[in-house]
């Protein structure tokens, strides 16, 4: 009579038994992920095991599916809580909901309960943000001072009318200067109203402005600044071949630093320079009377140019030659008359 009981008791208990638990759930994204909440919208979660929980009665033989998931968003920053609406279950295994007009702007953790109590939870899974229609214009910040041909930081933020970021603006910009030389000539896409990038200007220019524009028109300018040549990297004669008198002292022979784009570059630091010549043996000074002799001459911290004299026994072609110590040297003809 007592294993009968039993029997009888372990049946009941089994006949409305839960098959073993499924994995907890894992939320992977929440698709989009941000919004305007000027209207309702329509999002869907994806994650693993999401599925539904069968209860099987095995003394009737049927069985109950229940697929009932809860989601709410939570504000990051602190607040009230956000109950997503028309939560279900799809055939993909993920969750259709829809976020409600009105959620107040922020970033908000996605959290959600599955139809067995158990809660998995996505950090800031969601965004809201302001419409990309209330851009009025774009600040434009200069990081750094640019140099011709030399990348420079920028950083670039659409603003509201108010002068707030608007976080929803997620376009690509046109970009220009008042050179024309300014690449690359769009930048974006912008990420939260926000994009930071490396620009090129490749002309010299005092007073230069970047400029910025959407897609509607809407603008922004930076402050003024100027365009400065880059660091010296080659040696050059800027002048036609100099042409002096026999035993004369001849006019001035001027050797300009450069910039990798050509422009004159000025020393960032003292740079000395050895002088040759050819044929061997010319005299080579420092000054325009030819009274102090001179084997090199030298660029100091913010000169772009120096300059050197020769004196010519006889009349001939001769070669003069620049050797910098830190830049490729730099070779120029010139001519020594009766």
């Amino acid at each position: 009579m007592r294993a009968r009981l039993l029997a009888a008791g372990l049946a009941a208990a089994l006949a409305c038994a839960d098959p073993a638990p499924p994995d907890a759930p894992v939320l992977v994204a929440m698709i989009p992920s941000q919004g305007t909440s000027v209207a309702p919208l329509a999002v869907e979660i994806a994650g693993e095991h999401l599925d539904a929980r069968v209860r099987t009665d095995f003394a009737s033989g049927g069985g109950v599916v229940d697929a009932g998931y809860l989601a709410r968003l939570v504000p990051v920053d602190g607040g009230a809580d956000v109950d997503l609406l028309d939560v279900a279950l799809t055939s993909r295994r993920t969750l259709r909901a829809t976020v409600p007009a009105g959620v107040p702007r922020g970033a908000y953790d996605l959290v959600v309960t599955d139809p067995q109590g158990r809660v998995a939870r996505l950090a800031r899974a969601f965004r809201v943000v302001t419409s990309a229609e209330n851009v009025a214009t774009f600040r434009v910040d200069v990081l750094e001072p640019p140099r011709a041909g030399v990348a420079f930081a920028v950083s670039l933020t659409a603003v509201d009318a108010q002068g707030l970021a608007v976080d929803g603006f997620d376009a690509s910009v046109a970009v220009t200067d008042l050179t024309g030389t300014a690449s690359p000539p769009a930048l974006g896409p912008f990420v939260l109203g926000r994009f930071q990038a490396q620009v090129t200007v490749t002309a010299l220019r005092a007073g230069n402005r970047l400029t910025v524009s959407d897609a509607f028109a809407h603008a922004g300018s930076s402050e003024p600044f100027d365009v400065v040549a880059g660091p010296p990297v080659a040696a050059a004669f800027p002048d036609a071949p100099v042409t002096a008198a026999s035993g004369a002292c001849s006019p001035a022979v001027q050797v300009e630093l450069r910039d990798v784009l050509g422009h004159p570059a000025p020393a960032e630091a003292p740079i000395a320079a050895a002088l040759q010549s050819s044929p061997p043996g010319l005299a080579l000074f420092s000054d325009a009377a030819c009274a102090s002799p001179a084997t090199s001459l030298s660029f100091a911290p913010g000169a772009a140019r120096s300059a050197f004299h020769f004196r010519a026994a006889a009349p001939g072609a001769i070669a003069l030659r620049v050797v910098p110590a830190i830049l490729p040297s730099a070779a120029q003809a010139a001519t020594v008359t009766p």
